[in-house]
């Protein structure tokens, strides 16, 4: 039995290394693309592309996160992706962003454990354009296993061109 368990920590500890390894090549590489931030940005990566308009609204602290990814096939040595959240009070809360062209992704206002009646709403805008929106009100229990978010999906924030969820 303790051979067994002793296998399979080994084969754990050599798959951590060998994606850890991968990783810091990357760095080293100009290869790794994936970000993370713990805060919306003003600007992602260099801009240019336009600016965005991120409002959310929910009736209790929750999370709003955006998600920023080239429109370029995954393997391309240009494709980038960038994953950003901000914990918020309850309220309103505005977010100007300058993003690139050609830059999709998702916008995301969540509350974890959300009491019934609870909103959130999300909507983005390019200038006074409103180009997404989506709004939920928790009108029963939330059951388990199920999460209360309110989402939009654009294949382009700069042209405002919707994506599919």
């Amino acid at each position: 039995m303790k051979a067994l368990m002793k296998k399979g920590l080994m084969t754990i500890l050599g798959l951590v290394v060998v994606l850890g390894a991968w990783t810091v090549r990357g760095w080293f590489e100009g290869s790794a693309s994936a970000q993370s931030a713990s805060h919306i940005p003003a600007k992602v990566w260099d801009g240019g592309g336009g600016q965005v308009t991120i409002e959310v609204e929910a009736s209790e602290p929750g999370t709003v996160s955006a998600t920023f990814e080239t429109n370029l096939q995954i393997d391309d040595p240009k494709h980038k992706f960038l994953e950003s959240w901000e914990r918020v009070s309850e309220g309103k809360h505005i977010f100007n962003v300058d993003v690139p062209a050609n830059v999709g992704g998702t916008v995301e206002m969540s509350i974890e454990h959300p009491q019934l009646g609870a909103t959130a709403h999300v909507v983005v805008r390019i200038g006074d354009r409103l180009v997404a929106e989506d709004s939920l009100t928790l009108d029963a229990p939330l059951q388990p296993g199920y999460g209360f978010t309110a989402q939009v999906v654009l294949d382009d924030y700069a042209t405002g061109r919707l994506g599919e969820d």
